[in-house]
């Protein structure tokens, strides 16, 4: 079986967790998330399933966007209401207008250490790891980016709390955002909730839930939860491949310009990219029409080098067909 899924995780599991059941369900081996949620962490979680998986790559540093509740005044080893407690105060003075004062120094390219309970590795070792058996390690501080953050609801009381909504670039610690702003207000401050609305393509109001995946219902008519694999790359590049060369593809011979529906297209394309593409690069999907015409299907990740002005090489990888 092989596709995107676009999974609501809900809280108290691990994404892990998620990944095990669309395995069971699907009894599929390859499946992989595209970026972890916590355990006390809902909303959105896409997997890609089967010879899918090869294009995860591509999709780990899309742009995410949150709801996320802060309480001020607390402090945990965790950075979240899962954590043990380190710190306690009154924070009852806190006011509104003070936060959204703060809140201009933690928008933009910003620095941030990420949470000692994290998935981030330092020394070969996942720092939960480390937190877990008591071993202290230097936390790396690395560049993120948090394009904006805005305040949607304030409530009083001992441990004030906030509404927020954000997006910021992949790798962004909403934990590390609540633990440095009560950091720089003085009180501490914690996640109490956490709501994951979109990565990338990937919105909350198109997920299904999980259990859906485990109705005998969906058994049936599972092909219909799956994501157009043309929206989740709606971004990239899409270069139509005659249908007759798709042969080629499947042999592993060198394509041409005249593979493609529009040489000049690729051309062009080619040359926007300044040939080789690098990391940065976008990446360009090939796809071919059936000989029904009634649908385009995703053939492969493809690349270009100019050997000269006039020659160009096409490099082609990852064919899921």
């Amino acid at each position: 079986m092989n596709g995107f899924l676009n999974v609501a995780k809900p809280k108290g599991i691990t994404s892990h967790d998620v990944v095990l059941e669309v395995r069971r369900v699907f009894r599929e081996k390859k499946v992989g998330h595209l970026g972890t949620l916590d355990p006390m962490a809902i909303g959105v979680l896409p997997l890609a399933l089967g010879s899918y998986t090869r294009l995860s790559e591509y999709l780990m540093n899309e742009d995410k966007e949150y709801l996320a509740e802060f309480m001020f005044g607390i402090t945990t080893d965790t950075d979240d209401l899962d954590g043990n407690v380190l710190f306690m105060a009154d924070c009852a003075r806190l006011s509104r207008d003070r936060v959204v004062r703060a809140l201009p120094k933690f928008t933009g390219d910003i620095e941030q250490a990420p949470p000692r309970f994290s998935a981030v590795h330092v020394g070969g070792k996942r720092l939960y790891d480390l937190a877990r058996k008591g071993i202290e390690v230097d936390v790396p501080v690395r560049s993120v980016r948090v394009d904006h953050i805005h305040m949607l609801h304030w409530q009083d009381g001992i441990y004030p709390k906030a509404m927020f909504s954000m997006q910021v670039a992949s790798g962004t610690y909403v934990r590390s955002l609540a633990r440095d702003l009560g950091n720089e207000l003085g009180c501490g401050c914690i996640v109490s909730y956490l709501l994951r609305t979109r990565v990338g393509n990937f919105r909350l109001k198109d997920s299904i839930v999980l259990n859906s995946l485990r109705s005998k219902r969906f058994r049936y008519k599972n092909t219909g939860f799956f994501v157009d694999p043309k929206h989740v790359f709606s971004e990239f590049v899409f270069l139509a491949l005659k249908p007759e060369s798709l042969k080629s593809i499947k042999h592993g011979v060198p394509l041409i310009l005249e593979d493609f529906v529009d040489p000049q297209e690729v051309v062009s394309v080619a040359r926007r990219c300044g040939g080789v593409l690098g990391p940065q690069s976008p990446v360009f999907m090939c796809t071919y029409t059936t000989s029904d015409m009634e649908h385009e299907e995703i053939a492969c990740v493809v690349s270009f080098a100019f050997a000269n002005e006039s020659s160009l090489n096409i490099k082609y990888e990852k064919v899921l067909l």
